[in-house]
């Protein structure tokens, strides 16, 4: 055999013992398919995740918030015997979720309070009403209490939470030295307020997802006419 024959024999030979067969090609593509199928799996369950745990947040701060304005508008509670029909407190605790109207003197962290001017002394009002997919909205509106709503003014809504599965209040006597599940009396304060605020479902029961509550102490007595200049047994018409 000449040399040079040899030479590309065996040239020829470790080439083909070097090459992939396609069983081989097919094999190497197959599991980089895999490892692809695998990392973007990874990938979607961790956005996912991500999601789930940004929505989760942003649903505990939006509790948190609508808990502090409840709070706020509970420890600004304003009543003047003098001027009974535009104090009077309405609560009610009846249907599966309560619902309450007050007068206070809002605070300036309060949602809105930058509207009306300085008109701060406002009707604010809580309850609920159907949402999205068959869950409850917390909605809180409020309004001067000298506002003619037939002139123009319109209350002032903002919705504080979604997917609001729970919202009760709890009153407490203080003749009577007891808690109460209703409160019958509109021209009186209840000295304490229980409130809890739940949302969303929980995995492993009925009960909400995340529960807040919270105990506020309220003036215990409204402002007697006395105050006001007003004698006994005398209604005025127009606020202090």
């Amino acid at each position: 055999m000449k040399l040079s024959s040899f030479r590309h024999s065996h040239a020829a030979s470790r080439h083909r013992g070097i090459a992939f067969t396609i069983v081989e090609v097919m094999l190497a593509i197959g599991i980089f398919a895999m490892v692809l199928t695998a990392i973007y799996s990874i990938w979607i369950a961790i956005l996912k995740g991500t999601r789930a745990g940004m929505k989760a947040a942003a649903e505990v701060q939006r509790s948190r918030i609508a808990m502090r304005t409840l709070e706020d508008a509970f420890l600004t509670t304003e009543m003047f015997y003098a001027n009974m029909n535009l104090y009077l407190f309405y609560a009610d605790t009846s249907g599966d979720m309560a619902a309450v109207s007050l007068v206070g003197r809002l605070p300036e962290s309060f949602p809105g309070v930058d509207r009306y001017g300085d008109q701060v002394v406002r009707r604010v009002s809580f309850y609920t009403q159907p949402g999205r997919d068959g869950t409850s909205d917390l909605l809180m509106t409020q309004a001067p209490i000298l506002a003619n709503t037939n002139s123009g003014w319109q209350p002032y809504t903002v919705t504080l939470s979604r997917d609001v599965t729970l919202f009760q209040l709890e009153f407490y006597d203080l003749q009577k030295a007891e808690w109460l599940d209703e409160w019958k009396y509109t021209n009186k304060l209840p000295s304490l307020v229980k409130i809890a605020l739940g949302l969303g479902k929980s995995s492993h029961g009925g009960g909400p997802y995340d529960l807040v509550t919270s105990l506020v102490a309220l003036p215990s007595v409204g402002v007697g006419g006395e105050l006001q200049g007003v004698g006994p047994g005398v209604t005025r018409t127009n606020a202090p």
